[in-house]
C-alpha cells in the first residue's frame, strides 16, 4: 500500500520541526582533570565532545536546506497512478528523496545520541572493572609474597627445601608481571573513557557511580521485539526505500532517464527483501541480547552465593588468625578469594547493566563495543 498522504504530510511537518542543541558542557575543559564524574555527568561530557554529534546535527541543517529547495522547485503535486512529463516526475521524485534524506539526518542524530550514551556507560564500567581486577592481582601479589618469605624462612631453618625456593620466586614474579599487566589494562580503559569524555588521556577521575543488580522485566520478547523493530533507525529507512519505489513504480522518468516497468518492479521488489532482511537481523540481535541478559540473571545467585562464602571463610581465617590457631597466609588467601569473588559478582553485573540499556535500543551498539565486549569476555574466561 502507498504512503502518498504520509510523505506528503511529512514534508510539510518537517518545515516547522526545530532541533534542540547539546549544551556545551566539556569543550571549553577538554584538557583539564576532575576529581571524580558520575555516570550522568560523563554522558554529557561525552554528548558535547563528540564529533559524530556534531556532524550529525550540521548534516540536518544541510539536508534541510536542500529539501526545502526541492520543495520550491515543485510547481505541481502528481497524483498515484498517472502518467506525467519527466520535468514533473524528476521534480517530485526530488523532494521526495530530499524530504527522506531530511528525514534520516533526524533519525541518524538521534540513533548517535543513543550510541554516544550507550558507549560512554560501558566505557565507565570498564574502568570500574579494571581497578577491581588490579585489586585483585594486587592480593595475589601480596599472597606471592607471603608465600616467598615463609619459603625463604623455611630454607634458612633447613624446613623446606632449597629447590621450593626457586619455584616460589618465580611464583611471586609472576604475579608481579600480572599486577603490571592489570596495571596496563586500568591505564587503557581510563585512556579509552578520557576520549570519550574529552578529558587529558593522563586524567584518572574516580568514578564514583555503582550498579545495582535489577532483573530484566519484560512481559513478552515478541512484543518488546515489535517494539524496538517500530523504533530501530535501520529498520525505519527501509520501509521509507519502498515508499520511494513505490513512487517510483509509476514514475518512468523518475531517475532522469527512462526505465523500463520491469525494471522499476524489481527494484521495488528487492527494496522489500532489504527491509525484510534488516528486520530479520534487528529482531534476531534483539533477541541474541536478552538471552545473555537472562544467562547473567541465572548466574547471579551463584556468584552472590560465592561472594558470601569467601566472606564467611575469611572471617573464620581472620578469627583463627587472631585466636593464634591460624596463620597468616590463610588470611590473605582468604583475601585473595573474596576479591575474586566480588570482582566477579560486580563484572556480572556491570555487563548486566549494560546490555539492559543494549535491549531497548540494539541499533545503538557498536562495532567497537561489541568487539570490546567479545574481547572481554574471551580475556576473563582464559583468567578463569
Amino acid at each position: 500500500m502507498r504512503k502518498v498522504h504520509k510523505i506528503i504530510v511529512s514534508c510539510a511537518i518537517g518545515l516547522t520541526m526545530l532541533l534542540t542543541p547539546i549544551i556545551s558542557y566539556a569543550d571549553d575543559n577538554a584538557t583539564n582533570t576532575v576529581a571524580s564524574l558520575t555516570l550522568s555527568d560523563a554522558t554529557k561530557m561525552a554528548l558535547a565532545h563528540d564529533e559524530t554529534i556534531k556532524k550529525a546535527s550540521a548534516e540536518i541543517d544541510r539536508t534541510k536546506s536542500l529539501r526545502d529547495n526541492a520543495q520550491d522547485a515543485v510547481k505541481f503535486t502528481p497524483a498515484p497512478g498517472n502518467v506525467y512529463g519527466p520535468q514533473i516526475e524528476v521534480t517530485w521524485t526530488g523532494l521526495l528523496q530530499a524530504d527522506l534524506a531530511y528525514r534520516s539526518s533526524l533519525k541518524n542524530y538521534d540513533a548517535k545520541i543513543d550510541t554516544v550514551e550507550l558507549d560512554v556507560c560501558k566505557k565507565y564500567w570498564d574502568v570500574q572493572v579494571a581497578q577491581e581486577k588490579l585489586d585483585v592481582q594486587d592480593k595475589l601479589k601480596q599472597q606471592a609474597l607471603v608465600n616467598l618469605q615463609n619459603v625463604r624462612a623455611g630454607v634458612a631453618s633447613g624446613t623446606v627445601a632449597s629447590s621450593t625456593l626457586t619455584l616460589a620466586e618465580a611464583q611471586y614474579n609472576q604475579a608481579v608481571n600480572n599486577y603490571n599487566q592489570a596495571q596496563h589494562a586500568l591505564d587503557d580503559a581510563y585512556t579509552a573513557f578520557n576520549q570519550v569524555v574529552g578529558l587529558d588521556p593522563s586524567a584518572r577521575p574516580q568514578l564514583t557511580d555503582e550498579v545495582s543488580f535489577e532483573p530484566l522485566q519484560v512481559a513478552s520478547l515478541d512484543t518488546a521485539v515489535s517494539q524496538v523493530l517500530e523504533e530501530a533507525p535501520n529498520v525505519w529507512q527501509a520501509q521509507q526505500a519502498i515508499d520511494l519505489k513505490q513512487w517510483a513504480l509509476d514514475m518512468m522518468y523518475s531517475s532522469g532517464t527512462y526505465t523500463p516497468y520491469d525494471a522499476r518492479e524489481k527494484e521495488l521488489e528487492e527494496a522489500k527483501i532489504d527491509y525484510e532482511t534488516v528486520k530479520e537481523v534487528m529482531a534476531q540481535a534483539t533477541r541474541d541480547i536478552y538471552y545473555k541478559i537472562k544467562q547473567l540473571e541465572e548466574g547471579y545467585n551463584v556468584a552472590l552465593e560465592a561472594q558470601k562464602m569467601a566472606q564467611e571463610k575469611l572471617r573464620v581465617a581472620n578469627a583463627n588468625y587472631s585466636a593464634g590457631t591460624g596463620v597468616k597466609a590463610d588470611v590473605v588467601a582468604a583475601e585473595v578469594a573474596l576479591a575474586q569473588a566480588n570482582e566477579a559478582l560486580d563484572s556480572l553485573v556491570r555487563q548486566h547493566a549494560y546490555l539492559k540499556l543494549a535491549f531497548e535500543k540494539p541499533w545503538a551498539v557498536s562495532s567497537t563495543s561489541s568487539s570490546s565486549s567479545s574481547s572481554s569476555s574471551s580475556t576473563s574466561s582464559s583468567s578463569n
